[in-house]
């Protein structure tokens, strides 16, 4: 049951997120700056903190490869996963698959926010994207019979993240945002359940740490984007996860020593 930890603590940072802006939506916030220059807005700065921190929860991945073998998988998989990721136009298809979404909802339309349009919306931006995918897999790996905070560090970060876009689309759209937590839940706890069905087989050959890593180098990449330093197209990366699976079952049948 601990494995889901991360997917329950990012719904209720949802709901919370969600609540708060329907507090702040029902009075007006604005207000006099008095002498100083106008203040730069909250939730941008709180992004910047978020990734901050976020590279630092990347470093402590990035640091369990043990071996040179562990390494060079993580190297290729980069390597090789976003020649694949740029190939099938991942990032740009998830992004035109928003908008598709957006437009058959009625998104776009002049005049009041569509409820419609903020629940969609709100699903695409807390259940599409790398860290979901990477948070899932990490948080299969809790052990049985006790809480691993290191196996949820993406997830939480993911959660912190969460409680700011859902503040903010809570202001624009409406209760209709706080919907979209049911959403999470589902997705999210389908893909630690999948995760969590083969992992046994990611353990006989040793594809934990080199996908750990992996999912660090993306989540660093995550969190320049959130600095504002370069925007990167993380999702290009997503196939990046997965190629340590094949290279570390293809080394092991061959006799090669991966950990």
């Amino acid at each position: 049951m601990w494995k889901y930890f991360g997917v329950i603590a990012n719904v209720a940072t949802v709901l919370l997120g969600g609540g708060l802006g329907l507090l702040l939506r029902r009075r007006d916030t604005a207000g006099k700056d008095g002498p100083f220059p106008p203040r730069e807005k909250l939730p941008e700065t709180m992004m910047v903190c978020l990734g901050f921190c976020t590279v630092f929860a990347a470093a402590s991945g990035i640091v369990g490869v043990t071996s040179g073998v562990q390494a060079l998988i993580c190297v290729a998989s980069m390597a090789a996963g976003l020649l694949i990721g740029w190939a099938l136009r991942l990032d740009d298809r998830l992004g035109r698959l928003g908008d598709a979404v957006l437009a058959k909802m009625g998104g776009g339309a002049a005049g009041a926010a569509n409820p419609a349009e903020g629940f969609v919306t709100a699903c695409l931006l807390f259940c599409i994207g790398s860290m979901t995918v990477l948070g899932s897999f990490e948080s299969a790996a809790n052990p049985a019979g006790r809480l691993a905070l290191e196996c949820h560090t993406t997830l939480l970060i993911k959660s912190l993240l969460d409680f700011v876009s859902s503040t903010c689309l809570a202001v624009t759209f409406g209760p209709s945002v706080l919907a979209s937590a049911l959403f999470v839940l589902v997705f999210q706890g389908m893909l630690v359940a999948l995760a969590a069905s083969i992992q046994p087989f990611l353990e006989r050959v040793g594809a934990m740490a080199p996908m750990s890593c992996v999912g660090s180098l993306i989540l660093l990449a995550i969190a320049m984007n959130l600095i504002g330093l370069k925007k990167i197209k993380t999702a290009d990366y997503l196939p990046a996860l997965f190629l340590p699976i094949l290279l570390c079952w293809l080394l092991t049948s061959l006799g090669v020593a991966v950990s």
